[in-house]
């Protein structure tokens, strides 16, 4: 019996070493893929890590071109106002709004320049990501992951346009500036108006009636008479019943006369600014009392200069 036993224990002994090698080999393969999952989680995280703080700095960066267009959309707005210009309608809120196509290149340069959009949901426009398409829950991180491609050449165009619009509205802006500051709206002289423009009584022979061209302003004698808006002086002399006379012209289709003057301050040829004192206030000419006889011509036909004045 006991040299039946012996071969019988070696083997039972045999086959648990085999045992013990074939699990061993087991656990050795699963820790090393589980060591190999574990870097690569590591990996993954610190490439998320990276690329989040990446996309932390890219919305800043947009969110500060974000509040500069804004600012410059706001000031735009403000300028036009100070010089008059029109300022473009604002879209109806109480309407409702489309869906927007986020696929359509026009779309998107529309919604980014109109500052319909907040700067999150522009820095996923332009990131390509604002819509985004849900996957199964079996999808791994890093196939999910789409790593940020912002749409350079998008905001170079969003950024010249803004350029180029801007470049306009200064144009735009100089041309309003040159025509207010030439258009004849102050006043020639502090004093008091005695006539109007239009059919009147005659001042020099009662019995008749005659069409005044012009208004009337009385003041003592020497009153400063000024330029009502700049240009150039293209007649300063005397001239019959309009006595000593300057006219301007303007620009714009615009001139402007001023008679009856005491003494002339300025000369043919001289740029005058408005506000320049180019007259002394007098009684010269057809005229019986002392004041300023002022007209103000567009394309040559006499208009109510009240109809200009501020």
């Amino acid at each position: 019996m006991p040299r039946i036993l012996f071969p019988v224990t070696g083997l039972v002994t045999g086959l648990l070493a085999l045992a013990l090698v074939v699990s061993f080999s087991g656990w050795q393969q699963t820790q090393t893929a589980l060591d190999e999952e574990k870097l690569a989680v590591a990996l993954l995280t610190e490439q998320t890590e990276a690329q989040q703080l990446t996309i932390g700095e890219l919305e800043e960066q947009f969110s500060a071109i974000d509040t500069r267009l804004a600012s410059l959309a706001e000031l735009e707005i403000q300028v036009m106002g100070l010089v008059g210009l029109e300022i473009p309608e604002e879209p109806n809120e109480t309407e409702p709004q489309a869906e927007p196509d986020w696929s359509s290149d026009g779309e998107r340069t529309r919604l980014l320049s109109s500052g319909e959009l907040g700067s999150a949901e522009s820095m996923q426009l332009l990131t390509g990501q604002a819509s985004v398409v849900s996957r199964s829950d079996t999808t791994t991180a890093r196939e999910r992951w789409q790593p940020p491609t912002v749409d350079v050449e998008r905001l170079e165009v969003l950024l010249e346009d803004r350029k180029t619009a801007m470049g306009q509205l200064m144009d735009n802006v100089e041309e309003q500036l040159a025509y207010l500051d030439a258009q004849p709206n102050l006043w020639p002289a502090q004093g008091r108006l005695t006539s109007g423009f239009g059919t009147r009584r005659s001042p020099t022979n009662r019995r008749r009636t005659e069409f005044h061209s012009g208004i009337d302003i009385a003041a003592p004698s020497g009153t400063r008479i000024v330029a009502a808006g700049s240009g150039r002086v293209i007649y300063a002399g005397y001239r019959g019943g309009y006595g000593n006379k300057v006219i301007i012209s303007h620009g714009y289709g615009y001139t402007s006369v001023y008679a009856h003057n005491r003494r002339n301050l300025v000369s043919v040829g001289d740029r005058v600014e408005k506000g320049e004192v180019i007259a002394q206030m007098g009684r010269t000419g057809r005229a019986t009392g002392t004041h300023v006889h002022f007209e103000i011509h567009v394309n040559g036909t006499p208009v109510n200069p009240a109809s200009v004045l501020k």
